[in-house]
């Protein structure tokens, strides 16, 4: 039954023009979706200043709404210097493209966490960075695996940590990006595996395999050893291998290094940390296992085998990086870092290698990757711990090597109760003094890195991935002293007959300086502690 309005008041009064006495629904509408915006700032705001997760990921949510669908930056300057990202070579889609996803760092300038939730496609051939961002993606995340299959990449799980590092979510969920309309969409979980990250995964046919990972809230830690099967066309997860500690097969684990061959999945090395709780005192400690072991699991009875040791095999490191190279069927190895324990085990001395292997896939044998200079000149081994005892002593400078004397050590108890670089601030803000039995965190030990030709940097956690007969490293972590820098640059590692590195990218000129700054900083302190003597013992 009509109203009897005029049509044209009507409209106008939908469009909001109307007398300001009395508005109309759009323009209410309009108001509250205003007031909600302003809202939903203040909860950011307060987030970030209390590390609140989910209302920083709320507010994150309401930022990528805001976006239009599909934002393309192509030209882009490179991607911001971090590590724990991921580096996936695409097929034959795009073939001479790598998608860079996700990946943190730490801010030089106030020391706050920073999680990417960015994608980043590069043009191997032309050295160019696209940059896409969605209205519709997975949250930023670090720590996750991705996968090339038909024209998608897949990312699985993940861990976003707040800019304090005192609070972490870890992810269960599975996305898509479509190479061809650059679009993000969220697949299957149910019935997958728990939220995780620092697992791994690998391609197998038209299925992924996932092996291992880590749940870490900062009070409940737990480390996997469990095997799930993922199908990409049918978009379903099934459990291979249900894990736990008297499982058959490698232990609980993460950071290790997969690759498929034929019907067999291969896993070496990785890491685990131990927590161990005292009723009485109500006091937890932790303790790192860094390991070398190699298994092989069979993808049609579903049962571990482990391997002998074979070859000239990289000892335990921890944060190396590894890729599949399919066409000579091997898994490349690259990186890492090990702690040795000189002068007594007083001085704790970090080397970052810069090193690769190879793993023949089908003989089950390591081989170091020897480089080649443009003289035909080799490369060179030298032991890591006489060349460690050598930088404590001051004979020689290695920037692969970094110092930690027996005060830092002390610090690295803090671990109980802090994680990451807050083991850092915590040090601050006690006073720890005495010797402390055991290290908590022991990555392993290793050969030193080649010395004579061009090559990165030593580091940790790099995002790497291989195409045709080239690997790319992109980032990583390196430590100076107490202080984490993240960097930027590119290299390329001609896996040929005669493997070389080439830098395509230097460091920027901020990491350069957060490198020389950070330097500056460990050579101050160690003066600082000559000079003590005994006093800060006291």
């Amino acid at each position: 039954m009509g109203g009897g309005r005029d049509k044209r008041k009507k409209a106008a009064k939908k469009l909001g023009k109307v007398s300001d006495a009395k508005p109309s629904g759009a323009a209410k509408t309009a108001h509250k979706a205003e007031r909600n915006q302003a809202k939903n700032q203040r909860r950011l705001d307060k987030g970030l200043a209390e590390d609140d997760i989910d209302a920083i990921l709320a507010a994150l949510a309401i930022e990528d709404a805001r976006r239009a669908d599909v934002v393309i930056e192509k030209d882009c300057p490179r991607p911001l210097a971090r590590g724990h990202a991921s580096l996936t070579a695409t097929n034959a889609v795009k073939p001479n493209e790598l998608i860079l996803y996700g990946g943190e760092r730490v801010t030089a300038e106030d020391e706050k966490c920073v999680v990417y939730g960015d994608l980043y496609r590069y043009d191997v051939d032309r050295n160019r960075w696209t940059k896409v961002s969605t209205s519709k993606g997975p949250h930023p995340r670090s720590g996750h695996q991705a996968l090339c299959h038909g024209g998608y990449v897949y990312v699985f799980g993940g861990e976003f940590t707040s800019p304090n590092q005192e609070r972490f979510l870890h992810h269960r969920d599975a996305w898509r990006f479509d190479l061809e309309s650059n679009a993000w969409e969220q697949m299957s979980s149910k019935g997958g595996p728990s939220a995780r990250s620092g697992h791994r995964m690998a391609t197998w046919g038209k299925r992924a395999i996932l092996f291992g990972g880590f749940y870490d809230t900062g009070g409940e830690v737990r480390y996997y050893n469990d095997v799930w099967e993922y199908h990409f066309e049918k978009n379903e997860w099934k459990c291979r291998c249900a894990g736990g500690e008297g499982a058959l097969g490698p232990s609980p684990r993460s950071a290790c290094h997969v690759a498929v061959h034929e019907d067999s999945f291969i896993v070496y090395g990785g890491y685990c940390k131990n927590v161990d709780v005292d009723e009485k005192d109500e006091d937890r400690s932790e303790r790192g296992a860094t390991f070398s072991d190699a298994w092989k699991l069979d993808l049609t009875s579903w049962r571990w085998e482990k391997l002998k040791r074979q070859g000239l095999a990289p000892s335990a490191r921890a944060g190396a990086s590894s890729a599949v190279h399919a066409l000579k069927k091997r898994l490349v190895l690259f990186g890492g870092v090990v702690d040795h324990e000189v002068k007594r085990g007083d001085v704790i001395v970090s080397e970052f290698f810069t090193d690769s292997y190879n793993m023949n896939l089908e003989a089950k044998k390591w081989f170091p990757v020897t480089l080649y200079g443009e003289d035909k000149t080799k490369t060179h081994k030298a032991g890591s711990l006489e060349e460690a005892e050598r930088v404590a002593a001051g004979e020689v400078v290695n920037e692969n090597f970094n110092i930690r004397s027996e005060a830092h050590r002390a610090a690295i108890k803090i671990q109980a109760h802090f994680r990451g670089y807050q083991v850092r601030k915590a040090y601050k803000l006690y006073k720890v003094g005495g010797v402390v039995s055991e290290l908590l965190y022991s990555p392993g030990s290793g050969e030193a890195a080649p010395k004579t030709l061009p090559k990165p940097r030593g580091r940790i956690n790099a995002a790497i991935s291989i195409k045709a007969n080239s690997m790319y490293l992109f980032g990583g972590v390196v430590e100076l002293g107490d202080v984490e820098v993240s960097l930027d640059d590119v290299w390329k590692l001609d896996l040929g007959s005669r493997p070389k590195w080439t830098c395509i990218t230097p460091l920027s000129d901020e990491c350069q300086a957060q490198l020389t700054g950070a330097g500056a900083i460990e050579e101050s302190d160690s003066e600082d502690e000559d000079d003590s003597g005994e006093d800060d013992s006291d």
